[in-house]
């Protein structure tokens, strides 16, 4: 995007350098290395990584996040693929929403809610083999679930809870492999 803004500033710069006086040549400046024009291909190939890309504590602590944000979107779309790849086989709370949620789409249903906010994330003292634990306080928002087109929802009023999330690298990227409540 950056060097697309680039190259449209300097063929700007261009055709204005090239207008006014009874010249009918165009004035075209010497061109100048700019540090947004990459000197190799696979220079500028290369894309930043988002945070919870990274092999970092805070890339852990992003992916939790990201991880939420696939949960609202699952929900809400009935779409289980994305939030089935951001956890591992091992967790079973993660097994347990994706079978929740394909039973309530599988006869017309659907879940209805603003999905969950996160609060606030801290770090617990748990040493965890190639990962991190997190305590992660969540605003679960009111959801209706409605198991088929015509019936009437079950509806749950929400709250405040606190969960201990437990994301691991695996594969090359962040895995949710525990969603639980403390004990």
């Amino acid at each position: 995007m950056r060097r697309h803004l680039a190259y449209a500033a300097g063929a700007a710069v261009l055709a204005l350098a090239g207008c006014g006086g009874d010249d009918p040549t165009p004035q075209v400046a010497d061109p100048t290395p700019s540090a947004s024009v990459s000197a190799s291909p696979s220079a500028s190939a290369a894309v930043e990584k988002e945070a919870w890309e990274k092999k970092t504590e805070a890339g852990a602590e992003a992916f939790a996040k990201r991880w939420v944000r696939a949960f609202n979107e699952m929900q809400a779309s009935g779409e289980v693929g994305e939030f089935e790849n951001l956890s591992t086989s091992e967790c079973e709370t993660c097994r347990n929403f994706v079978e929740m949620t394909d039973q309530a789409y599988a006869n017309g249903g659907r879940i209805e809610s603003d999905g969950w906010r996160i609060r606030s994330v801290a770090a617990t003292s748990l040493d965890v083999p190639n990962g991190h634990q997190f305590a992660l306080r969540v605003r679960q928002l009111p959801q209706q679930i409605f198991e088929t087109a015509e019936a009437e929802p079950t509806s749950f009023p929400g709250g405040t809870v606190t969960f201990l999330s437990t994301v691991v690298w695996q594969s090359g990227g962040w895995r949710m492999s525990a969603w639980e409540f403390p004990a």
